[in-house]
């Protein structure tokens, strides 16, 4: 796990990113500031922890939330963790217009200009790049664009899955917290991205290649773990980890009773129940599509006492009104 927390966090972001000119921007740089300083300590206090599964890494939001002291502070903790950054580039429509207006440079550019792509470089979304510009210095750098298909939640908008392939990019399938199914993320991800392939082919001057489901899981494990600089992960062979997951293809909904000749394939009619087996490090923890390491019923009900908090916090403080 790379876990990293959002810089500036949830409860900041949103006036800077509202505000209609650059003062409450300028303001909150001590704030920010002191956020990175807190999210370095935590780095320092658990990479390496799980024996070596837990590497922290910088989070920012986005550039711009971020001031030149603050996006130098971020690269400095980056280089120090040496795990990289993850953060959005070109996230929203307002973001690299307002870059351009505040320092002249896109949001690849202003990453470029402050070491951020020193290390392992993953920038989600890309809803608004300039690929004349960006396309090259994320190429130059090995950076990978982490595509998220349920970002905006089921019948979201699409994003530039088949543009970014066109244009030599690396692109790994992200979560973003609306589904935590990896699978129904990787259909998504194909299916919408041909989607958008077909409906801009032959409308648009950009370069586009359509989406496979090899590329997606090419994306889900070697892209990613290449990235990371990770020769352990994302592979199966002699000296990576045993991380395995395997899938039936050729069962009720997702296959025919036999092994198909394509058996990639078959995991665009698949999901998570299609998940036979889960091993990390060797370890079983899933077999038979059942939970081994845990009692799964008390799993759930822990999960579920802990949400149920987070319900009631959120219905004192409004968020269920209207």
């Amino acid at each position: 796990g790379y876990p990293g927390a959002m810089i500036p966090d949830i409860t900041r972001l949103v006036p800077i990113v509202m505000a209609q000119d650059d003062r409450v921007l300028r303001e909150s740089e001590p704030g920010t500031l002191a956020e990175i300083e807190r999210n370095l300590e935590f780095g320092r206090r658990h990479k390496g922890a799980a024996d070596g599964r837990i590497q922290p890494m910088m989070s920012p939001l986005g550039c711009d939330t971020q001031t030149p002291a603050t996006m130098r502070a971020i690269a400095a903790a980056a280089r120090e963790m040496g795990t990289g950054i993850h953060t959005h580039l070109a996230w929203n429509p307002g973001e690299n217009p307002a870059i351009r207006r505040r320092w002249n440079r896109t949001a690849a550019q202003w990453c470029e200009d402050h070491g951020f792509f020193e290390g392992p470089f993953f920038g989600a979304h890309f809803s608004d790049c300039d690929w004349d510009i960006d396309a090259p210095i994320l190429r130059r750098h090995g950076a990978i664009y982490a595509h998220c298909p349920s970002v905006s939640g089921a019948g979201g908008p699409t994003q530039p899955y088949p543009e970014a392939l066109g244009h030599g990019l690396k692109v790994n399938v992200g979560i973003d917290t609306h589904s935590n199914d990896y699978l129904e993320n990787l259909k998504l991800a194909v299916l919408l991205g041909q989607a958008r392939y077909h409906l801009l082919k032959g409308r648009s001057d950009l370069p586009l290649q359509m989406p496979t489901i090899a590329e997606a899981v090419k994306g889900a494990t070697l892209y990613a773990a290449d990235a990371l600089g990770r020769d352990d992960l994302g592979r199966i062979e002699e000296g990576a980890l045993a991380d395995l997951i395997a899938i039936d293809v050729s069962g009720f909904l997702t296959g025919s009773g036999a092994l198909p000749p394509e058996p990639l394939h078959n995991l665009l009619y698949a999901g998570g129940r299609a998940v036979r087996h889960v091993m990390t490090g060797g370890v079983v923890q899933v077999q038979d599509g059942r939970l081994r390491v845990a009692d799964a019923a008390e799993v759930m009900q822990r999960g579920g006492k802990a949400v149920q908090k987070i319900w009631s916090a959120l219905e004192a403080e409004g968020w269920w009104a209207g």
